[in-house]
């Protein structure tokens, strides 16, 4: 059924289905899934008893795969090849107030720079995230460490 083009304009930027993978994949924010994984995981149902019934859930596959590569270019979920399949993981940008510890997801600012030796003279590359809640103001924390 086609819509008008103010509704098309006006829709939501984001599905209650983008809602369900981001929060299935935040749960399980130390491992990495397949699609398949995630459709079952989000109980995204196909079935492919008869013939039409096959071809109507490969476009619901199809489209949750779409849906899956559209968050990936949004930047709530990263994505890599891992021996020929591909593995969809949480972004943890994400940080808890200090204060409150209310869940703020995505930072005001980002940026890198270098930390302090260890023992052996090596450095950490830190890359912060300032962070801003409602109640308490801003605040920085530190997203990733990798040694350089």
């Amino acid at each position: 059924m086609p819509i008008d083009k103010e509704k098309f304009e006006g829709g939501k930027l984001h599905s209650s289905v983008e809602n369900q993978i981001v929060s299935f994949l935040s749960e399980r924010k130390e491992k990495a899934f397949t699609s398949h994984e995630i459709m079952g995981g989000v109980h995204f149902r196909t079935d492919f008893n008869t013939l039409e019934i096959a071809k109507m859930s490969t476009f619901a596959i199809s489209d949750f795969t779409a849906l899956l590569y559209d968050l990936v270019r949004r930047g709530k979920v990263k994505m890599k090849v891992v021996r020929s399949r591909m593995y969809f993981m949480t972004r943890r940008d994400g940080a808890k107030c200090p204060k409150c510890g209310i869940d703020i997801a995505e930072p005001k600012k980002t940026w890198k720079m270098a930390g302090r030796p260890d023992k052996k003279g090596k450095r950490l590359q830190l890359h912060i995230g300032l962070f801003e809640c409602s109640k308490h103001g801003t605040f920085r924390t530190v997203l990733h460490k990798q040694k350089i």
